[in-house]
């Protein structure tokens, strides 16, 4: 009867011993469970801010003057621009930011040479909204102090014609390096400066619409400028278009270097036809005023001469201390 009596006493021990050791047991697996749930909505939660926050833009934004590249390194701006070229980008002034190019630029040919002896480009940065959406602007105007010198003719000086422009950036696409603007402009002479009986402007006023494309790629920008120009109040000039192409890369930090080509003509491609090969050179001073220079010529012409073109000029990038703070 004892041997019973002993296996009774081992099984009572082992069930107690049972009882003292499943509890912890299911509540480290209950723990190890719950562990293994957080670790996977963890990691569901990464996996999903991954996805909804978008990789870094392969293509940094230019901004005027000294911006900083892909690797940190702050660089002048070499995308071909307006001036020294007549080609132009669709970047804007940061808002607040005042771009101001002070240039001297003349035409030479032997039927008439003309002049900019100072020719002043105030620009304007804007961030108006628009159906909600911000939309990067410049405020542009222009006017320049000119002169023009035919054969055997004295000089005439006067104000030439001066321009009023806004320039949409509509378009910004950092991951692709495409970026895309307007710039509706109206050319008028300044009333009162006799402009068009001195020969400086054209009668009347001029309509001008450009659309403006840019392009990164690796070892250069490139850009694109569409232009229709429609005179207004002066039934002699015609319509005219122009396509321009122009490229742009920095050879060290603070020098760049640009070309472009542009061709101007009436839509029939029979009349005012002009085409011309322009380079240029800019170079920074301070991370605020760059010196840049134009040396261009004429390939083709209707009037049958070459025209050389050459200009030199400043520019300087000014934000006041109100607009800094609110960058």
């Amino acid at each position: 009867m004892a041997a019973p009596s002993g296996g009774l006493a081992r099984i009572a021990k082992l069930a107690a011993l049972s009882v003292l050791l499943v509890p912890p047991a299911l509540a480290q697996a209950q723990e190890s469970s719950d562990t293994q749930d957080q670790q996977n909505q963890q990691q569901q939660a990464t996996a999903e801010k991954t996805e909804k926050e978008p990789p870094p833009p392969l293509f940094s934004r230019h901004r005027r003057g000294i911006y900083k590249n892909a690797l940190g390194v702050a660089v002048v701006d070499a995308t071909p621009q307006s001036p020294p070229l007549e080609t132009d980008d669709p970047g804007v002034p940061d808002k607040g930011e005042y771009e101001i190019n002070l240039t001297t630029h003349a035409d030479f040919s032997k039927k008439l040479r003309t002049f900019d002896f100072f020719f002043v480009d105030a620009n304007y940065g804007i961030v108006p909204k628009i159906f909600g959406h911000e939309l990067p602007t410049q405020v542009k105007f222009e006017f320049p102090l000119a002169g023009a010198k035919a054969p055997g003719e004295p000089m005439r000086v006067g104000i030439g014609a001066a321009k009023f422009g806004l320039k949409f950036n509509f378009y910004n696409n950092g991951h692709e390096g495409v970026y895309v603007s307007l710039y509706p402009q109206i050319q008028f002479a300044v009333p009162g400066a006799n402009a068009v009986e001195k020969g400086l402007a054209e009668p009347g006023q001029t309509l001008i619409l450009p659309l403006l494309v840019q392009k990164e790629f690796k070892y250069l920008t490139f850009v694109a400028n569409g232009i229709i120009e429609q005179p207004i109040h002066d039934p002699v000039e015609d319509t005219t278009g122009t396509l321009g192409f122009g490229f742009g890369r920095a050879i060290t930090r603070h020098t760049a270097v640009m070309g472009e080509v542009r061709f101007t003509s009436t839509f029939d491609l029979q009349r005012e036809r002009l085409l011309i090969v322009n380079s240029g050179l800019m170079r920074r001073i301070r991370d605020n005023v760059f010196l840049y220079a134009n040396v261009g010529r004429s390939v083709f012409s209707d009037e049958g001469i070459r025209h050389i073109y050459v200009g030199v000029g400043v520019k300087f990038l000014l934000t006041p201390n109100n607009a800094a703070g609110k960058k």
